[in-house]
């Protein structure tokens, strides 16, 4: 069989969320693909499909890939260069690579990085995507909140973007996502209070399908008073009131 690079999204974490075409995937696959932020890091990924992997009578090779959390261009040039020779090695002896990713494999995802340097430095491989369950949408179901309905509006921000933007974009948004949150979560709250989403419902996931997940639902002016962890995998979703529903005149 020819080689190939699979991208597998396994979703937010339970692993009940897989889809029936990632699961095929990972049973066939002659090597799983497993990313690290570091290398004596568990991943919680790999503990989305474990299960699957232990099942097997041929267990896969596990290639571990560390992606330095780093904003040097030329480190993380240097480090995708080494992880997609690593891939391209197998791959080059007809081996089919399964790299498994949280979420969606397209959506802030580490495999966005390998697939872009797989495409310049390997552009002869063959790659598959799967998508997956993004943490967008598990969060938003898990908080029982809409993302959006109609003609609305969502706007999608990471953890970096400035709150002179934030404010920009509220104007324009009837939901917003705030990725990875938590480090900024009160500023965030602030800014939203002189925004058109100042008496709005806000949820705050914390690992949403993982045994740890918490949810808090609320309105964000009560919301500055929140004492929430600073996790990584948080997730803030703010909905703006619909004013003519408010008003009875939208059924």
């Amino acid at each position: 069989m020819a080689g190939k690079l699979i991208g597998i999204g396994v979703g937010p974490g339970d692993p009940e969320l897989l889809t029936v075409k990632a699961v095929k995937a990972l049973r066939m696959a002659d090597v799983v693909s497993v990313p690290k932020a570091h290398s004596d890091v568990s991943s919680l990924a790999l503990g989305a499909v474990r299960q699957i992997l232990e099942d097997r009578q041929d267990p896969p090779e596990l290639l571990e890939l560390v992606f330095p959390m780093t904003k040097d261009k030329s480190e993380i040039e240097r480090v995708m260069a080494r992880n997609a020779s690593a891939v391209a090695d197998r791959i080059d002896r007809g081996k089919v690579v399964a790299f498994i990713t949280l979420g969606d494999p397209m959506f802030y995802s580490t495999f966005v990085y390998l697939f872009e340097a797989m495409r310049r430095h390997y552009p002869g491989v063959e790659i598959e995507i799967i998508p997956g369950v993004t943490s967008l949408t598990a969060c938003a179901a898990t908080a029982r909140l809409p993302l959006a309905e109609r003609e609305e509006v969502v706007a999608v921000i990471p953890s970096e973007v400035d709150k002179c933007e934030v404010e920009e974009i509220s104007r324009h948004a009837d939901s917003m996502v705030f990725m990875k949150c938590a480090r900024r979560f009160k500023e965030l709250v602030t800014v939203l209070k002189r925004s058109p989403f100042e008496k709005s419902t806000v949820a705050i996931v914390r690992r949403c399908s993982m045994p740890e997940e918490r949810v808090v639902v609320g309105e964000v002016a009560e919301a500055e008073g929140w004492e929430l962890p600073d996790d990584y995998f948080s997730m803030m979703i703010v909905k703006r009131r619909d004013a003519e529903k408010e008003r009875g005149d939208v059924v």
